[in-house]
């Protein structure tokens, strides 16, 4: 593919359909994910279950291109994501928003400005050292903080806060990113109870605006509510690929038996 080619499709967030052929990974001589096929197009909103050490996680990673795969590769809009250039793979990353398990926030930092990084791939360079924000971007990282019922402790050091708090910190960190799909990995699982609809409904309306949502979830209600496709998982493949409505309650029994 010519270079100006690449240039406009990684620009392109139009379609971002993502797409691994036969993708493995290995780590320290074990096989993590085999042998696994499977194609996210743009809109859906999918869940991926299993048990713990299932390859949930590794999966998530390798399709925020954050893992490379030890067998082919991760295809972005029909392109090889781990051959393109430095500045192709960071115009793709910003179009790829991801939630991980363990927040990986700054903890000395406040709530506004750990969802601030969220922003900073469309900030120019100087703006972000000398933390000089536009007031555009301040209101979309406010509406985040809102959004996820944080507002009044937007000043307040992330290490103040409960896990359930961090985490919805970690989940408006990736909803001001504004990013065409969403990767995330057990969002609701610190959560309480009564917060746990509010953030799926949440993710719910990115995906009604025509965002891509994948998520890792352990309750099968909750995820057969908020899916239209699920995933199961079982010792490193997929075992089941279907409609939440099409998948039957023994096939994710079997995944834990």
């Amino acid at each position: 593919m010519k270079l100006e080619s690449m240039n406009e499709t990684a620009n392109n967030f139009s379609e971002m359909n993502i797409k691994l052929n036969g993708v493995s990974i290995e780590q320290s001589s074990k096989i993590i994910l085999n042998n696994v096929n499977l194609e996210i197009k743009k809109g859906t909103m999918t869940a991926i279950l299993g048990k713990s050490g299932a390859g949930k996680s590794t999966l998530l990673r390798t399709l925020a291109g954050l893992l490379k795969p030890s067998k082919n590769t991760l295809l972005i809009n029909g392109m090889d994501f781990f051959s393109l250039g430095k500045k192709d793979k960071t115009n793709l990353r910003k179009a790829i928003g991801f939630i991980p398990q363990q927040f990986r926030l700054i903890k000395e930092l406040s709530v506004f400005e750990n969802v601030m990084i969220g922003r900073l791939g469309k900030l120019g360079t100087f703006a972000s050292m000398l933390r000089i924000y536009p007031e555009q971007d301040r209101k979309i990282v406010l509406e985040c903080i809102n959004k996820v019922g944080l507002s009044g402790k937007e000043r307040l050091a992330v290490r103040r806060l409960s896990g359930g708090e961090q985490q919805r910190v970690a989940i408006a960190r990736c909803l001001a990113q504004e990013p065409q799909v969403i990767l995330a990995d057990e969002p609701v699982a610190s959560l309480d109870v009564s917060l746990v609809e509010t953030i799926l409904e949440i993710l719910d309306h990115e995906n009604k605006k025509g965002k891509t949502i994948v998520f890792v979830m352990h309750d099968v209600e909750l995820a057969r509510r908020f899916s239209k496709r699920m995933m199961l998982m079982k010792n490193g493949q997929i075992i089941s690929d279907k409609s939440s409505s099409d998948t039957s309650d023994e096939a994710i029994k079997s995944l834990f038996d």
